[in-house]
């Protein structure tokens, strides 16, 4: 009976740690999929944002520039979004910083 126990639990805890969460993501995502709309903006896997144009049995037109569409797979969507990133480039640098770039470029002028 002893012998039985200590497969018995690894069993459980293999369960516990790796299995369940990895069913609850696959359900997740197939949900998300199953969800998505047109009009919905989206992430790929691919690492490309559009918006959704038409839905089809397991298909999608993916808008990804005025006029630019794309036939993907609807297990491509990775994310549905509220909106896309920022396009703007951010400025990372405090006022209190030093920008070293123009230094050099004054000195390769010199």
């Amino acid at each position: 009976m002893g012998q039985l126990i200590l497969p018995l639990l690894l069993f459980v805890g293999m369960y516990m740690l790796l299995i369940r969460p990895q069913q609850k993501r696959l359900k997740e995502q197939q949900a998300l999929i199953a969800s998505a709309k047109a009009g919905d903006r989206i992430l790929m896997a691919s690492g490309i944002y559009g918006t959704i144009t038409e839905v089809l049995d397991v298909a999608i037109y993916v808008e990804l520039a005025d006029g630019f569409e794309i036939l993907a797979n609807r297990q491509s969507i990775q994310e549905v979004l509220d909106e896309f990133p920022s396009e703007e480039p951010q400025d990372t640098m405090d006022d209190g910083d030093v920008d070293e770039s123009e230094d050099d470029t004054e000195d390769a002028e010199a």
